[in-house]
């Protein structure tokens, strides 16, 4: 029988006292490549994901631990397991010292005076374990006038510069999405953690990774920057336009707020977009017939492709342009990426057993694949406090009346102190009011998790 392949983190323990998005969904990354990672939560303070301040509960359904029932939870923490322990405790920090002499990787995302506060900062943790990778996400780094700073995805885009550029032309600056810089950061971040992983193994040697969200926005916007160097001006917002290519935008389809997305980069594919309309003289109108032309008349040739794109349906007409070379796809919403042929080929979707009466359902795996080494989400997100005792005994070797104790104080619980408020969705009216575009009364069927 064939050996199984080891996965390149096997062996390596990762201890995660993040929350929300950027490093939780990071250390979820480090897990399907092998890592045991054990998430450290507060027992007085829920990570955000597991309240329904992220979206509704599983099925709608608060049950009565609604905050095992978090599935953006689930995702993001996939394959861990959780300790409950307050670090604000004395007590609480000397086991987490314990643990991190045990273990490779320290994640965390506090403000950079709560890990200096406990005592738990780099420093001081590289005396127990020299060798130790940490990595600390904060908005603005661990330095300069701005580092005290609390922050979130929803502000540090406006910050970094990136909604300036992401507005309607003659409207004001808009978002891009909900929370992106903690995604931007999440792959980020585990470069770094790779660097600092292949250095460790070569010289013994550890690192502290500084990680500032803030300065991944530049990295976004590298022509408006340069173009700001270069003579001093301005990108103007554009919406879902590009400056050079026209026709470059985004046309209603048939269909209830169905749209394809589309890209004209020469002139030798206009005119093929011109003979597709029916209009194989607008490829030599003077009007339109050259790119400098139709950034000219830029409304009248959008208005003209919005015309021919109106009746038509939308993967039909992408595979049209897609067999003359010209760049085009349908605007999906979640639902065309849960039944999304490519994505399904890939492999992307990865159904996961939960525990009753969750049951099976789809994850999302990661972009890549390796060749020679299967990565996969290995086990469920975990529910709140679940491997306490296995890891106090097994990791730490404390006996069972240890446990008793500490459990005793509240150091390590089995259950949230504070969790919160929970409740439903009220579906109808967040489709009245717009906050939902749509309901599936059908979504289990359509992700194949029907019980």
């Amino acid at each position: 029988m064939e050996k199984k392949k080891k996965l390149p983190l096997d062996g390596v323990r990762v201890l995660d006292l993040s929350y929300v998005f950027a490093v939780p969904y990071m250390a979820g990354l480090l897990s399907d490549l092998g890592a045991e990672v054990i998430k450290i939560e507060a027992p007085h303070k829920l990570d955000q994901t597991r309240g329904r301040a992220f979206g509704p509960y599983l099925d709608n359904d608060p049950a009565q631990d609604p905050w095992n029932r978090s599935g953006i939870f689930y995702v993001v923490n996939r394959g861990k397991r959780s300790l409950a322990l307050d670090l604000g405790q004395e007590k609480g920090q000397e086991i987490f010292r314990n643990l991190v002499r045990k273990s490779d990787i320290v994640l965390e995302n506090y403000t950079p005076r709560v890990m200096r506060k406990w005592g738990l900062n780099y420093d001081e943790l590289k005396k127990i374990k020299p060798s130790l990778i940490m990595l600390s996400n904060t908005g603005y780094g661990s330095s300069g006038p701005w580092s005290a700073f609390p922050s979130q995805g929803t502000t540090l885009e406006a910050t970094m510069g990136v909604t300036f550029y992401t507005g309607y032309e003659g409207d004001k600056p808009w978002k891009v999405g909900q929370s992106y810089p903690d995604f931007i950061a999440c792959w980020a971040g585990m470069n770094a953690l790779w660097a600092a992983i292949v250095h460790m193994r070569k010289t013994g040697e550890g690192q502290w990774i500084d990680c500032g969200m803030y300065q991944l926005g530049l990295s976004l916007i590298p022509e408006a920057l340069i173009q700001k160097q270069l003579d001093g001006t301005d990108r103007p917002r554009i919406g879902n336009e590009d400056l050079e290519h026209v026709p470059s935008n985004l046309y209603r389809v048939s269909g209830n707020d169905q749209w394809i997305a589309l890209t004209v980069d020469s002139d030798e594919r206009w005119t093929k977009l011109a003979a597709l309309m029916g209009q194989p003289a607008l490829a030599q109108d003077k009007r339109y017939a050259t790119a400098a032309a139709r950034r000219e008349h830029r409304v009248e040739v959008n208005t003209l492709v919005s015309a021919w794109t109106a009746p038509l349906e939308a993967t039909a007409l992408t595979r049209l342009l897609q067999a003359q070379d010209i760049a085009s796809g349908p605007v999906l919403n979640s639902k065309d990426l849960f039944i999304n042929e490519h994505l399904q080929h890939r492999g992307f979707y990865e159904h996961v057993e939960h525990p009753a009466p969750i049951g099976p359902r789809p994850i999302i795996g990661r972009p890549y694949r390796l060749r020679f080494r299967d990565a996969h989400i290995k086990k469920p997100g975990p529910r709140f406090g679940e491997d306490n005792d296995a890891i106090l005994r097994d990791v730490l070797g404390m006996t069972p009346e240890q446990i008793a104790d500490i459990k005793a104080n509240k150091v390590v619980c089995d259950l949230p102190t504070n969790p919160g408020i929970s409740g439903t969705m009220d579906t109808d009216m967040m489709l009245r009011l717009g906050t939902l575009s749509a309901v599936d009364k059908n979504y289990r069927s359509i992700m194949g998790v029907d019980l």
